[in-house]
């Protein structure tokens, strides 16, 4: 047996001139998340995130770096979630083909948003964005 975990990487897409982030709702979720996807095997990391913002969101993005990293273990599937701040620096809104729905938030609102408690580091991060 062979130790496999999933990668998950997360982009907090964040507007400097407005001063908000970037949320998202995929159809059939009953709730936004930040801009996600599964790090693909074999493909580097940054050229990943650019591509599921751009599927996504249509916007090219900047990756301004890694701000929080969290392990879960759901069931027998262990998750390894890394988040980066990023920036969008081209392009137009465009929703995805999954994508139900993009909105612009305040970064205070975002535990809101989300309906869920951010953990303590991420939510300083986030919060102070403002």
């Amino acid at each position: 047996m062979t130790d496999k975990f999933r990668v998950k990487i997360v982009g907090i897409v964040f507007e400097p001139k407005s001063r908000k982030i970037l949320v998202g709702k995929n159809f059939g979720d009953k709730k936004y998340t930040f801009l996600d996807g599964e790090l693909n095997f074999k493909e580097e990391l940054d050229k990943s995130l650019k591509k599921v913002a751009k599927e996504k969101t249509g916007y090219k993005i900047h990756n301004l770096g890694s701000i929080y990293a969290k392990n879960k273990v759901k069931g027998k599937k262990e998750i390894l979630e890394l988040y980066f701040l990023c920036e969008a620096t081209e392009g137009k809104e465009k929703k995805g083909k999954r994508v139900e729905e993009l909105k612009w938030i305040k970064p205070k609102d975002a535990e809101k948003e989300l309906k869920e408690k951010l953990p303590t580091r991420l939510k300083e991060y986030v919060f102070g964005l403002e």
